[in-house]
């Protein structure tokens, strides 16, 4: 058995005839240009890859990439989906690519794709929807809740199906567009730190007992001018390492590998030496590596116009399916500037009303005056694309983005828009769609995180003890 780390969520394992990637995305950016793999994987690395079979873990793009599942689907491997309410994963790639046979694995079922290679899913998490996955192959067991953040009852059943764990990959980042793209804040002062996220990482780490962990999904940078800001919030996973090592009382080992790096059953550890310490460098380099593929996806923004009739259809219909107590009281905007027209579009949605308008300004000042709760400002290009492709819940990641809070309630009611966008875009609204024969099997492998919500609301929310003490 042997596997390899690829970049920066993606995996490749391997034994005898059966190789399994996971979460490919390795070529190119994603989130229109703004996240970049680091570090970046090297050609040969991305030419060997041959896999047989495909896992993805969940619907975002810097793990279900387009163009890196087309690099592959030349060798039509199986595709393998968590089955959860979400059923547009599998549309998703029935409309997009060219793929012979797909398969959705149920919570908690294990798999076998291969001589002496079993897989079990768990999903976690019923807004975002992500899922965690234990390879078993030649006595060696890895569990990869990338970015599945599972605890409790839900980490329980993991932890007691799988009795040991020789390597365990967790991501130590977040990819909310809160505190960092709201106007006027500091993130400094969010009440959530890079080290807070190591914690995460570390406790997470401690109660699966894993013999090795490594930091995971959380290693790209910026590189689109209006991002590139952000690097400076980069979650290093040296820091994670060290942080571990100090709080370390136990025979478990931290394990830094970067891209290229594996470890086989027959030969051990042959990790790529990668020095963090000189990321400024490397943003430095892949800018001007990347120089070109950047520019023109800049100038495709200065050519595009707004389409209103995308805004228009996209949000009746997410009004439509938003009933109590899955409803919006307010009212919010986007803010859009068409640049070939330099029109200034106040895009309003009406979460009392259901209904939609279309105003053109002439400045922004004059957002003030429409008693709207929050507004979010960005380009036309992404816009239109999330209006159109459905996938507004991909969109605060790329950091494309400004919210101007205006109402007292403005971060209540922006959170609450945020988790009904994910909620409705992975199948889960109008409420009445969960109400399947499908989905109440679904309910019942998942009963425990019903449980799970009400011990992290008693114990976020109402005592105000730390995240990272959930493990």
């Amino acid at each position: 058995m042997k596997f390899t780390v690829i970049s920066h969520a993606c995996l490749y394992i391997e034994h005898l005839d059966t190789k399994l990637l996971i979460d490919p995305w390795f070529v190119g950016s994603c989130y229109w240009r703004s996240w970049w793999n680091y570090p970046e994987p090297k050609f040969d690395l991305i030419s060997s890859l041959k896999p047989t079979h495909i896992y993805i873990s969940h619907l975002h793009w810097d793990h279900y990439h387009g163009p890196s599942l087309r690099k592959v689907q030349k060798y039509q491997p199986e595709l393998i989906f968590p089955k959860h309410f979400n059923k547009r994963m599998v549309g998703d790639c029935i409309k997009s690519f060219n793929f012979k046979k797909i398969t959705e694995i149920d919570h908690g079922k294990t798999l076998n794709i291969g001589e002496d290679f079993n897989i079990t899913s768990y999903q976690f998490n019923p807004i975002v929807i992500d899922s965690s996955i234990v390879i078993e192959t030649n006595s060696v067991c890895l569990l990869n809740s990338n970015d599945a953040k599972v605890f409790g009852l839900s980490l329980n059943q993991i932890l007691s199906n799988h009795k040991k764990f020789d390597f365990v990959f967790r991501s130590h980042s977040s990819a909310s567009p809160v505190p960092h793209c709201i106007r006027g804040l500091d993130p400094k002062k969010s009440d959530r730190s890079p080290i807070d996220y190591c914690n995460d990482f570390i406790n997470f780490g401690k109660a699966t007992k894993g013999k090795y962990l490594v930091p995971f999904a959380s290693s790209h940078i910026y590189l689109h001018p209006k991002t590139k800001k952000y690097n400076s919030y980069y979650s290093n996973p040296k820091m994670v390492k060290d942080i571990f090592d100090q709080q370390n009382n136990s025979d478990q080992i931290c394990l830094l590998m970067p891209s290229g790096s594996i470890w086989s059953k027959e030969s051990g550890f042959k990790t790529i030496n990668h020095d963090y310490s000189q990321i400024e460098k490397h943003i430095q380099e892949a800018t001007i590596r990347n120089k070109e593929k950047i520019e023109r996806s800049l100038k495709i923004n200065e050519k595009l116009f707004f389409k209103e009739k995308y805004f228009h259809s996209y949000f009746k219909k997410f009004l439509k399916s938003t009933i109590f107590p899955f409803n919006l009281s307010f009212k919010f905007a986007f803010l859009i500037k068409e640049i070939p027209t330099n029109i200034l579009f106040l895009c309003i949605i009406d979460g009392k009303k259901k209904n939609t308008h279309l105003l053109k300004i002439k400045n922004e000042s004059e957002i003030f005056k429409y008693q709207l709760s929050f507004i979010i400002k960005t380009s036309t290009e992404i816009f239109n694309d999330c209006n159109k492709k459905i996938m507004h819940n991909t969109f605060g990641a790329s950091k494309l983005l400004e919210i101007i809070l205006i109402s007292s309630k403005s971060s209540k009611n922006l959170n609450k828009y945020l988790s009904l966008v994910d909620f409705y875009e992975n199948d889960c609204l109008p409420i009445s769609k969960l109400f399947s024969v499908r989905n109440i099997f679904i309910f019942l492998r998942r009963w425990r995180e019903i449980f799970d919500i009400f011990h992290y609301i008693y114990l976020i929310k109402i005592k105000g003890i730390k995240i990272s003490n959930l493990w």
